[in-house]
C-alpha cells in the first residue's frame, strides 16, 4: 500500500518526522511530498525544502521517497503515484474542521483516496512549522 505525506514542510520539524515514521511503518511506501501552501508565504525554495526533508528521513530505514508537486492537486498527484492514502498530522482540535473539510474534498476529487489522521507524540503535537519561521525571523 501507497501512502502520501503531503506538505509545505517549511521548515520540517520533530511533529512532521513523528508522523513520518508512524506513517512509513504501516505502508510499503510512503511519499513525502514537498508542496506551496497558497495560504502561507514560503520562506524557503520548494527545492532547498525538499532536500532538507530528504536530509531529515535518510536514516529512518523505512521506504520513504521525497518528491516536489508545485503545479498539481493532491488528489491527481496521489493518482499519479498510485497512492490511495494521504496522511496528514492533527496537532490539536482547532485543525479537525479544517482537516476534514480538506478530506471531504479530496475524496470528491478522487473516490480511491481516503486521508488517514496521525497526531503526533505528546511534546511535538504543537510544533508549528509557521512558528518556528516566527522565531527565527525574531531572532534576526
Amino acid at each position: 500500500m501507497k501512502a502520501i505525506f503531503p506538505g509545505s514542510f517549511d521548515p520540517i520539524h520533530e511533529g512532521h518526522l513523528n508522523i513520518i515514521k508512524k506513517a512509513g511503518t504501516l505502508f510499503s511506501k510512503l511519499y513525502v511530498v514537498i508542496t506551496n501552501n497558497l495560504e502561507k508565504k514560503q520562506q524557503t525554495d520548494i527545492n532547498i525544502r525538499a532536500k532538507q526533508v530528504d536530509l531529515a528521513c535518510q536514516n529512518l530505514n523505512l521506504n520513504v521517497e521525497i518528491l516536489i508537486n508545485d503545479q498539481m492537486l493532491t488528489s491527481d498527484f496521489a493518482k499519479q503515484l498510485g497512492a490511495k492514502y494521504i496522511i496528514r498530522g492533527l496537532r490539536n482540535n482547532n485543525y479537525l474542521k479544517y482537516e476534514m473539510e480538506l478530506a471531504f474534498a479530496n475524496k470528491q476529487l478522487n473516490q480511491n483516496l481516503e486521508t488517514i489522521f496521525f497526531i503526533a507524540d505528546h511534546g511535538l503535537n504543537e510544533i508549528s512549522s509557521t512558528l518556528l519561521n516566527q522565531i527565527k525571523l525574531l531572532k534576526k
